[in-house]
């Protein structure tokens, strides 16, 4: 148990010595300056005795202790030099990698670490939760220095994507950068229609959500008491989220859910879901109400809409479907929501945009169906 312990450690310790430019510590830079060290001054000590043996008119390849006197001391004083070049050479590049590198890495994530906890100090839990643990991004962390510098470019430079009010990502987040994240899960893990789905597999779709009435709100108590439901409201759909996606104050009272599902979990199920909690957990309290629910209505549509036509649509169009969708729904009564099913592809591409400027009109023309509670 112990050498096969043993021996799993010392394999690990290789694996980071031989991962050059990634080093945990300077045990492992050094390791592998020596190794190299070594092994070039091995070739070079071989061919300087051969060239001495070829001159003085002695066999090269002939056993140590049949070399005449004068071969075997000029081997040994290569040998002992060699080690002596080896242990000098090997510390000088010991010395300048740990003064030019390795101490200024250090101080530099001692820093960034400092930095990153100021940074963080900045987002609530949730929001580094979705920046740290997105679904749509998969990092492949090594626990090196380079892994500390990416949190931190992840953390801060996602700064300026935050909405202060409603503690969710902003608009400009969705344009540039989760649109791009989207567009490439997409077409990775594109199921073509007439495949059968699956458990575990994967399905994006966008949500349109509006609060009902907050102009009222906002009227009846003011700025002040409105933003606090806005900041409730961002608190409730990341609970609803979860780690499924991510919440995008797409602005005023409206935010975009980008969710990533998984079969079975359907659409519908997750849109009554968010519709539910929403009006359980958002509530006027405390302001002359007697406890009155906020209610919102919701649209969604599935990303890709046309499974065989996937890049047909840009994101923005998506985005404008799902908002149809929910104002159909704020049409139909509020605090209910509206869905898109695609049931075939439109023939030209005049029919496809008439379908993406018009929902009823795609609907009539049998290109899609809204779906409802």
């Amino acid at each position: 148990m112990t050498i096969a312990y043993n021996l799993r450690k010392l394999r690990r310790f290789f694996s980071g010595v031989f991962a050059v430019g990634k080093w945990k510590s300077l045990k492992e830079a050094a390791t592998f300056i020596y190794i190299v060290s070594t092994i070039f001054l091995i070739i070079v000590g071989a061919f300087l005795f051969s060239f001495i043996s070829y001159i003085m008119g002695y066999a090269i390849f002939v056993p140590i202790h049949k070399m005449p006197k004068a071969q075997g001391l000029t081997f040994l004083t290569i040998f002992i030099g060699m080690l002596l070049i080896d242990f000098l050479v090997g510390t000088f590049f010991v010395w300048l990698y740990d003064k030019l590198i390795m101490m200024p890495t250090e101080n530099i994530i001692r820093e960034i670490s400092e930095k990153t906890d100021k940074a963080a100090s900045a987002f609530p839990v949730e929001m580094r939760q979705l920046i740290e643990d997105n679904p749509f991004v998969s990092v492949e962390k090594t626990g090196t220095w380079v892994d500390s510098i990416d949190q931190y470019i992840n953390l801060a430079g996602n700064e300026k994507y935050y909405d202060e009010t409603t503690a969710c990502f902003n608009r400009k987040y969705f344009q540039q950068v989760l649109s791009t994240m989207l567009k490439t899960e997409m077409m990775c893990d594109i199921k073509f229609s007439g495949s059968h789905k699956t458990y575990g597999d994967r399905s994006y779709a966008i949500f349109m959500i509006d609060i009902d009435h907050f102009k009222w709100i906002n009227d009846e108590f003011g700025h002040q008491f409105g933003d606090e439901i806005l900041a409730l409201v961002g608190k409730t759909l990341k609970k609803a989220v979860a780690n499924k996606g991510v919440v995008v104050r797409n602005g005023g009272e409206e935010f975009l859910l980008v969710v990533c599902l998984k079969f079975p979990e359907s659409m519908e199920e997750f849109a009554e879901y968010v519709r539910a909690l929403f009006e359980h957990d958002v509530r006027i309290t405390g302001q002359g109400s007697k406890n009155r629910p906020v209610t919102c209505s919701i649209g969604y549509t599935p990303f890709p809409l046309i499974p065989e036509r996937p890049t047909v649509i840009s994101v923005q169009d998506y985005v404008k479907l799902a908002d149809q969708a929910m104002y159909l729904s704020k049409t139909c009564g509020r605090n209910t929501w509206r869905g898109i099913e695609s049931l075939r592809a439109p023939y030209s591409e005049e029919e496809l945009k008439k379908m993406i400027d018009s929902i009823l009109y795609g609907e009539s023309s049998r290109y899609i169906r809204i779906l409802c509670p």
